[in-house]
């Protein structure tokens, strides 16, 4: 008797357990009310009008495909069930000579049907952003994971990359997901690493902002163009620009668990962000808001496709 009340015991408190590290891995956390994380937008703008040459005059988006995740490994405490659409793709900034810069490169169809095998992927977009790789006289990403950096690692001819994608000391230094991504050995020795300190212009009008955090080598892009708006593209700081204006994180099962995301460092930019927007311009953009992405495109901040 004594044993069986032990078992039960025992099932008890292991299920009590379960119950309880699930809740801690999947609720909703405050986000701190005060941020280390310091965004200087005089010392960024100053900088991005430094350099010579005219600003680029607008930014295209192509969109190889949307995927979906649980909802709730967006928004932590929401429904695992629920679906939350998630795009895919790559930024063009485009100046008045035709020449122009990207941001990110997208992933191939491979990539896309390993994490959702049921999405739609464009052929025509995917052969937009290879064609933009092969022209761009700069190309970054806003971090090192392969839905960002694929592209670039399934270019055919890599060689050619070398000198025009500037990738960052810390961007390089993530073996992990750079052989996640099967980035091209050849490429990756040939490569001069990016190194600065907290803001540098890559561009007339684009200047990269370290923000470690998601990865360790994440970054974001500002980008000022000619007819005076400011962009500033966040990577995957957050999925959802609602991330940002309600300060909703991703859970700790999936930052702790599947992307080994400093949550500290990233939770402090949301912190920046989300004051950002409250007394600030400069609109932000994020990587795989499918719901900003139609409406800047709607608004004209954004065009829909690349032109060459």
């Amino acid at each position: 008797m004594r044993v069986v009340r032990f078992l039960l015991v025992t099932v008890v408190v292991l299920v009590a357990l379960a119950l309880g590290a699930g809740w801690y891995l999947t609720r909703r956390e405050p986000v701190p009310e005060v941020s280390d994380y310091a965004l200087d937008m005089s010392e960024i703008r100053k900088l991005a009008g430094a350099s010579a040459g005219a600003l680029p005059e607008r930014v295209n988006h192509e969109q190889i495909g949307v995927g979906l995740l649980p909802k709730g490994a967006v928004f932590a405490g929401e429904s695992l069930s629920e679906r939350q659409p998630m795009s895919h793709g790559a930024y063009q900034v485009v100046y008045a000579d035709g020449t122009f810069a990207m941001i990110d490169s997208a992933f191939d169809a491979a990539m896309l049907h390993t994490m959702n095998p049921e999405a739609e992927f464009s052929e025509s977009a995917w052969t937009a952003i290879q064609r933009g790789l092969g022209a761009a006289k700069v190309v970054v990403i806003t971090h090192e994971h392969a839905d960002h950096i694929g592209g670039i690692a399934r270019f055919a001819e890599p060689d050619k990359l070398v000198g025009r994608v500037q990738l960052s000391e810390e961007q390089l230094g993530s073996k992990r997901w750079l052989a996640e991504a099967a980035f091209p050995e050849s490429l990756e020795k040939g490569m001069t690493p990016l190194r600065y300190e907290r803001y540098h212009v890559v561009a007339p009008g684009i200047v990269v902002i370290k923000a470690p955090g998601h990865t360790p080598g994440s970054q974001m892009v500002f980008v000022k163009l000619a007819n005076g708006k400011e962009l500033l593209f966040l990577g995957d700081v957050a999925w959802h620009m609602s991330q940002i204006r309600e300060l909703w994180y991703r859970p700790r099962l999936v930052t702790w668990l599947f992307l080994g995301e400093n949550r500290a460092q990233v939770m402090a930019e949301f912190r920046t962000l989300h004051d950002l927007i409250s007394r600030d311009s400069v609109q932000l953009v994020v990587s795989h808001d499918t719901d900003q992405r139609r409406e800047l495109i709607a608004a004209g901040v954004l065009g829909e496709q690349f032109q060459f």
